[in-house]
């Protein structure tokens, strides 16, 4: 089920994340309970950007963790 589901949004980007990531939303706190989760968003975001404008590249960069 969730591979279908990365499957989908690789080709469907969800916009209301796209849109909180556009407008520079991020949580005021970080959960911790579902590693694998932030790892899939991670690379989602990766992969989503080369497909977007410019403008939705940045949007994305909101949702890489940086080290």
């Amino acid at each position: 089920m969730v591979a279908s589901m990365t499957e989908y949004w690789t080709k469907h980007p969800p916009v209301h994340i796209l849109v909180a990531g556009y407008m520079g939303y991020k949580p005021e706190t970080q959960t911790k309970g579902a590693p694998e989760l932030n790892a899939t968003i991670a690379e989602l975001a990766a992969d989503f950007g080369d497909d977007l404008p410019p403008h939705l590249r940045k949007a994305l960069d909101n949702f890489i963790p940086v080290d």
